[in-house]
């Protein structure tokens, strides 16, 4: 029976299994072994190489790369630290030339006034006109004082007059006194009339010592009223300007009043003094006639010489400062009283006194201090005491020795410790 299905596939015969291996184990043993070809070594030899070669030049490009990273890593460090401006700390000269402000007034200066009561009789001068020592400046009239010297030269004659007649009284007076006595011994008078005679010579001895005192008084009143009929004729203390006038001629002159004003104003102006304060800094190093030479703003090319002559020698505890007086030669009359001056001034420095920009000096809420830059870039705040401020310069008494490096103008953006890159220094 044939069990083929139309269309199906006729089964495979089968194989000769085991012949088959042992052919094939016999062929592996028999076969000879094979050696590398002699291009294939090169050809690994080669790619060996390359590969190290490829690798030594990876490491060379990462370490390229590591340094380069670490350049600009530094490189963008340094650059993000703040630019500062710095100045070298200097000591300050020995000697330093100090211009303060001066004003000016005159050598002397007065207000004339009327020592009697009247009316302006005249004026000789005005406002401006120089005058000399002694000359008539104006006249008073005053006829009460004159009147009232008048009486009183009568009442002095009359006092002198009652003076004599007091001493004749007193010398009669003495006379019975002497008659008296005698009789009184031989009861010729009695003693009652004696004690009367005595009285009456002490009576008039006594009335003589008054009317002496009312001739020393009334000479006196007559003096009194003379000097102010003197005053009558004022004139100039002194010699210099007459700089105001209040009263014309016909006004009324009352004279011992508080109030009332003067009749001139008179200022010598040949010789100025100039007053000027001196910081205390220098307050010991001020002298008397030591030069100071005096010049206006105006004309900053004249200078006028001047010597001090004399000091308070006492510091105002409210400026801290010395006043000085400057006496400067005025004879062409170039400078006027109440010109604002400036004195120029040659002052020896402390020892130890060192001088820096004042932008320098900075003021935090423990004090004044400065900014120190260290060897490293690094700032350091440092207190220090100010002396004089000269605006652009200050100087510093303590807290610097010399040759430190200060920032200029640092803010509060740098704290310390902040480290900076000096941008430049300035002198």
């Amino acid at each position: 029976m044939n069990n083929n299905v139309t269309g199906a596939p006729a089964p495979e015969a089968p194989r000769p299994v085991e012949a088959h291996t042992e052919h094939q184990e016999e062929s592996v043993i028999e076969a000879p072994p094979t050696r590398p070809s002699f291009f294939r070594m090169v050809l690994i030899s080669g790619v060996a190489i390359g590969v190290f070669v490829v690798l030594g030049l990876a490491g060379r490009y990462a370490r390229a790369r590591q340094i380069t990273v670490r350049d600009e890593t530094s490189a963008a460090t340094t650059g993000n630290r703040p630019r500062v401006l710095t100045i070298r700390v200097e000591r300050a000269p020995a000697q330093v030339v100090q211009v303060l402000p001066g004003s000016a007034s005159p050598l002397l200066e007065t207000a004339v006034y009327a020592r009697t009561s009247g009316y302006l009789k005249r004026r000789l001068v005005d406002i401006g006109d120089m005058v000399t020592e002694g000359q008539l400046l104006a006249e008073i009239e005053t006829p009460e004082v004159d009147g009232q010297l008048l009486q009183a030269r009568a009442a002095l004659a009359e006092s002198k007059a009652t003076v004599e007649r007091n001493k004749a009284n007193e010398a009669l007076a003495k006379v019975n006194v002497t008659r008296t006595r005698p009789l009184v011994r031989t009861n010729a008078v009695t003693q009652q009339e004696a004690d009367e005679a005595e009285a009456a010579l002490q009576v008039a001895t006594a009335s003589v010592g008054v009317s002496e005192a009312t001739v020393t008084a009334n000479q006196a009143n007559v003096r009194r009223l003379e000097d102010l009929q003197r005053f009558q004729k004022v004139t100039a203390p002194f010699a210099g300007v007459v700089t105001a006038r209040n009263f014309d001629s016909g006004a009324l002159i009352v004279a011992d009043n508080a109030n009332a004003r003067e009749l001139f104003h008179l200022a010598s102006v040949d010789t100025l003094r100039v007053f000027a304060d001196i910081p205390q800094t220098f307050a010991s190093s001020v002298h008397s006639g030591q030069l100071a030479p005096v010049f206006r703003p105006e004309t900053p090319g004249r200078e006028f010489p001047g010597t001090i002559s004399r000091t308070t020698h006492a510091v105002d505890p409210r400026t801290r400062t010395l006043r000085v007086q400057v006496d400067v030669p005025n004879a062409d009359g170039a400078l006027l009283p109440g010109m604002y001056l400036q004195v120029r001034f040659r002052l020896d420095v402390p020892t130890g006194v060192m001088r820096v920009p004042g932008a320098a000096v900075v003021t935090r809420a423990e004090g004044t201090k400065v900014a120190v830059l260290d060897s490293t870039g690094a700032i350091h705040y440092r207190p220090v005491q100010v002396g004089r401020d000269f605006g652009t310069t200050v100087e510093i008494l303590s807290g610097l020795t010399g040759g430190e490096t200060l920032v200029v103008r640092p803010g509060d953006d740098l704290p310390e410790g902040t480290l900076v890159e000096v941008a430049g220094a300035t002198r």
